[in-house]
């Protein structure tokens, strides 16, 4: 309200100089920038939130590592020689094989 202005019959002059002028487009405006700003702050959050739960976690690495790399046969350790001679492929096909091989394997202390 301007100085000038007469109050409204029932106000004191006191009343009509503390109640601010109101203008309803531009709080209209502004409760319309302000709805939007929100919703694209929530759909940022929702797409972060999506990639998060997307990410596969430690133990699901792990085990899609393992089942990518799984062979039907375990990976055996030779050496020229050492205590892993054992490993190498001597496969008795006999039992006088399999006990030769037994005895040198208890002959090399391992």
């Amino acid at each position: 309200m301007n100085d000038n202005e007469q109050p409204t019959t029932g106000e004191t002059l006191e009343q009509a100089a503390i109640q601010p002028e109101v203008d309803i487009k531009a709080l209209q405006k502004s409760y319309s920038e302000l709805q939007s700003a929100f919703t694209k702050k929530s759909q940022a959050y929702k797409e972060l939130e999506q990639r998060i739960n997307s990410i596969p976690s430690r133990e699901e690495i792990i085990r899609e590592y393992l089942l990518q790399n799984n062979t039907n046969q375990p990976a055996v350790m030779t050496s020229s020689s050492s205590a892993f001679d054992f490993a190498k492929d001597k496969k008795p096909t006999t039992l006088a094989e399999a006990e030769r091989l037994a005895r040198e394997f208890f002959k090399k202390g391992v």
